[in-house]
């Protein structure tokens, strides 16, 4: 008999105890205890094929694969023959055949993220594939059939998609039975010293949430967190490698936290309004260039600024 996910604190790589992360619990307990079709909606970032992870392994299919597919990293033009695979000489490049996802996938679960990036013909082909009415492989005429549970994710409105008629209803229907949200971060804060917890495990190399200071410990918890638990995991292994805690536009350095210093710690200088700015402005422009990996245009773009805006800045500040 399966133990109950009441009060868990972690089911499969999914972390958190909330009340809110423990229907989410309880929805995946009974999703896997079915063979329906699944729909995992929620905002990017929070963890949402995790979930599917999780049906998949309290399921009866645990044993068999869990294929993941991210539907908006395909072309349009290579849909069909990834999903149904190909046969030697079926167009240029083809030099052996290839097994595709519903294949891999047989016996197993066929997790599709961002559903909503497939386009219309793409949908009716893998609809009659979902219905058992069977496949073929690209330059191939054999109808092949495949046994697998179909679990998709998006952090869009299907309803909405289906309205605009860039979602079939027959397909919508055909996938939407059973459906799950993943709340955002904001909406379960009593989680994150438990995710901390998790992450410092991961990149703390030893670390306890004891020696992450007050004030840090304060500034997570106040962050609203738009990029939801990947974003508090990017930000805590960028705090561990570099001390430096980095939340969107706001570029806090992690010397004078770790080293418990307060503002009154602080050399005079600091409180000059002009320097202050400055080391903001500095700050702001560097982190723009870290993301654009230095490209100047693009982080000029980022910034709101022009280029020559930004080249004379850089001068100012000493960036080069």
């Amino acid at each position: 008999m399966r133990p109950s996910v009441k009060e868990r604190c972690r089911l499969g790589n999914i972390v958190g105890k909330s009340q809110a992360i423990q229907q989410v619990y309880d929805f995946i307990s009974r999703a896997a205890d079915s063979d329906a079709s699944v729909v995992i909606g929620g905002e990017s970032g929070t963890g949402k094929e995790l979930v599917a992870q999780a049906i998949h392994e309290m399921s009866n299919r645990r044993d068999r694969a869990f294929v993941s597919v991210n539907c908006g990293a395909i072309p349009q033009t290579l849909l069909e023959s990834e999903f149904f695979g190909y046969k030697k000489g079926a167009f240029t490049g083809a030099y052996t055949d290839k097994h595709g996802y519903l294949d891999l996938a047989a016996g197993g679960t066929l997790f599709l993220d961002e559903i909503g990036e497939i386009g219309l013909s793409m949908q009716v082909k893998l609809l009659r594939a979902f219905d058992g009415r069977g496949y073929a492989a690209v330059g191939s005429t054999e109808t092949k059939k495949s046994d697998f549970r179909i679990v998709v994710a998006t952090n869009k409105d299907l309803i909405d998609l289906v309205n605009k008629g860039l979602i079939r209803e027959d397909f919508f229907y055909r996938v939407h039975v059973i459906s799950i949200t993943v709340p955002p971060l904001r909406d379960r804060k009593e989680d994150i010293p438990l995710l901390i917890d998790h992450f410092l495990r991961l990149y703390g190399n030893g670390k306890e949430r004891s020696d992450i200071p007050g004030r840090i410990m304060q500034s997570l918890y106040n962050y609203h967190w738009p990029g939801n638990v990947r974003e508090l995991q990017n930000v805590l292994q960028r705090y561990f490698t570099v001390k430096r805690l980095d939340l969107m536009g706001s570029i806090r350095t992690g010397y004078d936290y770790l080293n418990g210093n307060s503002c009154e710690d602080h050399d005079p200088e600091d409180l000059d309004f002009h320097r202050a700015m400055e080391k903001f402005q500095k700050n702001v422009i560097l982190r723009a260039l870290e993301q654009t990996q230095w490209h100047r245009g693009r982080a000029s773009s980022m910034l709101g600024i022009d280029r020559k805006t930004l080249f004379r800045k850089m001068k100012s500040l000493g960036i080069s």
